[in-house]
């Protein structure tokens, strides 16, 4: 009786140190993947080639006010873009945005130039700082012309264009 408790308590004993180690050994190598993936270099992201993709899409957007094509507005959002204009409430979703647009258009918006000041990296998106050149030519009325500036967060699609996904403005002009 001994005897069998004794190679019950070896058994045990030897189970316990192979436990103990192999988990140890796992959490070591755990650890090291884990440096690994954070000591991978990260691409950096050429701010130069984001300010010309967005200079890009900012010339689509003049071409789709100056043509008054809401849904070309629309195509250059996200999705999921949440929309701040100057006035009004928060619009949520690109077919919210292809309606504001639509209306912006026919209360008669010709012209948007818009101007990049600071584009900012943060990772899959970029923050943009710039300034926008506005006429109005209002059925009947005089030209209106304003100068506004904006915000705009840009996120990089699944295949790789950026588009607006928050978009924050301000003007001086009565736009909806």
């Amino acid at each position: 009786m001994r005897r069998k408790n004794f190679i019950l308590i070896m058994v045990g004993f030897v189970f316990s140190l192979c436990f103990t180690f192999g988990c140890q050994k796992q959490a070591e190598v755990v650890a090291e993947e884990e440096k690994a993936v954070q000591e991978e270099p990260k691409e950096a992201m050429d701010l130069a080639q984001v300010r010309q993709s967005i200079a890009e899409a900012n010339s689509k957007f003049g071409e789709a006010v100056r043509s008054g094509n809401a849904t070309a507005l629309a195509s250059l959002y996200t999705e999921d873009t949440r929309f701040l204009p100057a006035k009004g409430e928060m619009i949520q979703g690109s077919e919210g945005v292809e309606a504001y647009w639509a209306g912006a258009l026919q209360s008669g918006i010709k012209e948007i130039v818009l101007t990049t000041v600071e584009i900012i990296g943060m990772g899959d998106m970029v923050c943009e700082i710039g300034k926008a050149a506005v006429t109005i030519q209002p059925e009947g009325q005089e030209t209106i012309e304003d100068i506004g500036k904006y915000v705009v967060i840009w996120k990089k699609t699944a295949d790789g264009a950026w588009k607006l996904h928050v978009d924050i403005w301000n003007t001086n002009l009565p736009l909806q």
